[in-house]
């Protein structure tokens, strides 16, 4: 049995709280394959009822929305690609599962790179979000609080899919 990411200690060669989030994500991506790693494209586009979201939808939000944060919590301007609502990101769209989970892979990469380059004095530096000023360490924190919400839902959706499909 694997040994679950908060269990696994230290990140060496990070800040600890760094270290606490880069396992925090560990465990989104863990828990993500888990879920949603071997759905057919029905089960992953799967929306089961108004106001919810599919799985792939949720999978995309979670890599892109925490790759936004990331930029946010390090002052770097989000490229015009990467700026979609999270209404878009969610939304059915038929792509391949394996295309949007890579996709989500390649997101977290890139989260864990920014927040390894990171040093105390970052965690502390006041950024600007939307009308609002607030030291990185608030924003780069919800990283991984908001990709975990979001995981939860994975497991959720995932459940009630196959209910359904005994």
């Amino acid at each position: 049995m694997q040994i679950p990411p908060f269990l696994r200690g230290d990140v060496e060669g990070v800040h600890w709280l760094v270290s606490v989030w880069l396992r925090n994500l560990d465990e989104v991506e863990e828990t993500v394959q888990k879920w949603a790693g071997n759905l057919t494209p029905e089960g992953f586009w799967w929306v089961p009822a108004p106001e919810t979201n599919p799985i792939g939808g949720l999978v995309r939000h979670i890599g892109g929305a925490s790759y936004r944060l990331l930029l946010r919590g390090t002052a770097q301007e989000i490229p015009e690609a990467l700026r979609i609502r999270p209404a878009e990101e969610m939304a059915p769209s038929g792509r391949a599962p394996v295309e949007v989970l890579a996709e989500f892979v390649q997101n977290l990469e890139r989260v864990r790179a920014g927040l390894r380059a990171l040093e105390a004095e970052d965690l502390m530096r006041t950024v600007q979000l939307g009308p609002h000023q607030v030291k990185a360490v608030y924003v780069l924190d919800h990283i991984a609080a908001h990709a975990q919400h979001h995981a939860g839902q994975v497991i959720t959706t995932r459940k009630l899919w196959d209910a359904q499909n005994r």
